[in-house]
């Protein structure tokens, strides 16, 4: 609805690049920007032009070589279905985890009878899960995850157990994290 959001956001995010890489030449900024809400392809098509129109034109002005990338949330059930098209055009997906279950089982997640679909991960999150990475598999889109079910130490055993290696944690949750998955490695 708009688009100016899009342009102002990718502005920033390679102006700042930019920036690091002028002070850092040593350095390769690869910004990845991120779209949120996607439902199906044509969506993440509309909202990656107005990004690459913008990045390129910035780039191209700054008279620098940068290269960046653009992915999208899988955080809509209609995003896991559709996720073999939208793959097309995604260079990365990130399962955002909070809105994917609350949309999958029509749950508000503040609610405490909906804890049941958070710990450990629903069957329904797990299929949806399965068939964007099967769907990414395809066309080696890269898959992260994030969001509370992710702190579950037994849900990032599930999450490892289906595939994603890339997980994105809060701080409080580390700790219980990494000895679950050290403990899933024995």
């Amino acid at each position: 609805s708009y688009p100016e959001i899009a342009e102002m956001q990718t502005t920033a995010v390679i102006n700042a690049a930019i920036n690091v890489q002028k002070k850092h030449p040593d350095w390769k900024m690869v910004p990845e920007i991120m779209i949120p809400l996607v439902g199906e392809v044509k969506e993440l098509k509309y909202v990656k032009d107005v990004v690459t129109a913008t990045a390129d034109k910035i780039i191209k002005d700054a008279g620098i070589d940068m290269k960046y990338e653009v992915g999208t949330m899988i955080e809509i059930p209609r995003a896991a279905l559709t996720a073999d098209e939208i793959a097309t055009e995604a260079e990365f997906f990130s399962f955002g985890t909070n809105d994917l279950t609350q949309y999958t089982h029509a749950a508000d997640r503040e609610l405490a009878s909906a804890e049941h679909y958070y710990r450990p991960a629903s069957k329904a999150m797990k299929k949806l899960i399965t068939m964007v990475l099967n769907a990414a598999k395809v066309r080696n889109v890269p898959v992260t995850i994030c969001g509370l079910a992710v702190g579950n130490p037994a849900n990032t055993v599930q999450y490892l157990q289906l595939g994603l290696r890339s997980f994105s944690v809060s701080p409080q949750n580390l700790l219980n994290v990494k000895k679950a998955l050290l403990e899933a490695e024995t």
